[in-house]
């Protein structure tokens, strides 16, 4: 096969696996910030508030809520 033809195929293949633009949706920031301040809440409510955790529950709502809007799940 041709060098061009698998460049061709490689790329059609990375673009199925790939959400399109047209399923993410673009969310503001203000949207953003209360997404991950509601998961943020919920994660601490799992661990039953307990001190101390505050930023890795943060930075785990940010993960869950970036990837929710990558796979286009809102």
């Amino acid at each position: 096969m041709s060098k061009i033809k698998e460049k061709k195929l490689q790329k059609k293949r990375r673009k199925k696996s790939e959400p399109t633009k047209s399923r993410q949706r673009t969310i503001v920031v203000t949207e953003r910030y209360t997404m991950i301040a509601e998961a943020a809440y919920f994660i601490a409510e799992h661990r039953g508030f307990t001190e101390g955790n505050e930023i890795e529950d943060w930075l785990q709502a940010e993960k869950e809520v970036d990837t929710l809007q990558y796979l286009g799940q809102f």
